[in-house]
């Protein structure tokens, strides 16, 4: 059910999310000098409000591995041999099932830890191309 939810709003949450943390840090390197302080202070409070949202949304992502890891090496430290013959089956076939770890991916994209770097080395890419077309811009 969690899954099947994830996967719906991935594509919105992706998208928007880069998006806004592109728009944020571009307008936070271009426009600093000439903010207030209260303006600086919302635009930070709401990156950080994003960057924290995109954490715990990848956060999330990778218990569900670590989790289905998890798993999978209790039922390969069960205690095996005292068992019959058709608890030894039913076994074997629930570690084969777990031998593939459960993960949130939509298009090729795995909701981990990686996920949380490459968003946050794009948004920073970007703003910077965004500062240096201003800067190169008012030459």
């Amino acid at each position: 059910m969690i899954v099947n939810l994830t996967l719906t709003g991935m594509p919105f949450f992706l998208l928007l999310g880069v998006l806004f943390l592109i728009s944020c840090l571009g307008f936070i390197i271009n426009f600093a000098d000439t903010m207030t302080n209260i303006l600086k202070i919302r635009i930070f409070m709401t990156v950080i409000t994003a960057i924290y949202m995109t954490i715990l949304f990848c956060w999330t992502g990778q218990q569900l591995i670590d989790v289905s890891n998890n798993l999978f090496f209790s039922l390969i430290g069960a205690p095996w041999y005292y068992w019959n013959l058709k608890n030894i089956k039913i076994l074997l076939i629930l570690i084969i099932n777990c031998t593939k770890n459960d993960n949130i991916v939509l298009a090729g994209i795995c909701v981990d830890y990686k996920l949380l770097v490459v968003i946050l080395r794009i948004s920073v890419s970007y703003a910077l191309v965004l500062f240096k077309l201003r800067k190169s811009s008012l030459v």
